[in-house]
């Protein structure tokens, strides 16, 4: 099989000549030529999916001028279309991107709210880019997505005697408040306290367990701030 009937090869290439570096000639000359013969083959519409679409996508916009966390989840929804996928790898996959947000189950138990976790992990990669910074960005996206759903429920939904209820169980910060709260209300309470007891687990390993104190006080000046 000749290179430019083999279009998987000819967008492997592809992908890889956008890894060249100046001076590296060849791998000039091997964008243009896989350029023009995977547009050939577009064109030609004789490309079964989904590798028809990893051709589309990588003719628009190759992975390394993309973000590299929306191009994986972008290739999971065509991967998982390919017979000849690995299961358990695409299952690990999905977890890992669906994991914490279905915990939520924003579109069940509060629809109301805005799901803002791709929007604020947008954010926070471009403020925190680098690999040493995960564990920030993890905690800044979590952060913004329980801001998002506290300005929802306080703005759009609840009423007044719900959120006093609510108010008097942020302020106590205690589990057992959650019985006194309306059902959808436990929906945000409870992983709102699982979120905070995670982040002191992890600041206690490194010693900065005064941090999260400091991230209650702003929760619990929020809900202060409403009522005045």
């Amino acid at each position: 099989m000749s290179l430019t009937s083999d279009v998987k090869g000819l967008l492997e290439l592809y992908e890889a000549s956008y890894l060249r570096v100046h001076g590296e000639d060849i791998l000039e000359e091997a964008l243009g030529f896989t350029t023009t013969h995977l547009g050939l083959a577009k064109a030609a519409e004789t490309i079964e999916y989904p590798l028809s679409a990893l051709v589309s996508h990588a003719l628009y916009q190759p992975i390394r001028k993309g973000l590299s966390r929306l191009e994986a989840r972008r290739f999971i929804s065509f991967y998982q279309d390919d017979p000849s996928h690995n299961k358990t790898l695409l299952k690990f996959a999905e977890l890992d991107f669906n994991l914490w947000n279905n915990g939520l189950d924003l579109a069940t138990k509060l629809p109301f709210a805005r799901d803002r976790l791709v929007e604020g992990y947008l954010w926070v990669l471009g403020v925190y880019f680098e690999p040493q910074y995960s564990f920030a960005r993890e905690i800044l996206v979590k952060t913004i997505v329980m801001i998002s759903i506290m300005d929802d429920t306080y703005d759009s939904y609840g009423t007044l005697e719900e959120l006093q209820l609510l108010n008097n169980a942020i302020q106590r910060w205690d589990v057992d408040c959650i019985d006194q709260l309306p059902e959808y209300m436990k929906s945000f309470y409870k992983p709102l306290l699982d979120f905070y007891g995670e982040e002191e687990e992890a600041m206690i390993k490194q010693e900065k367990l005064y941090r999260v104190k400091y991230a209650k006080d702003t929760v619990r000046s929020y809900f202060i701030l409403f009522f005045k």
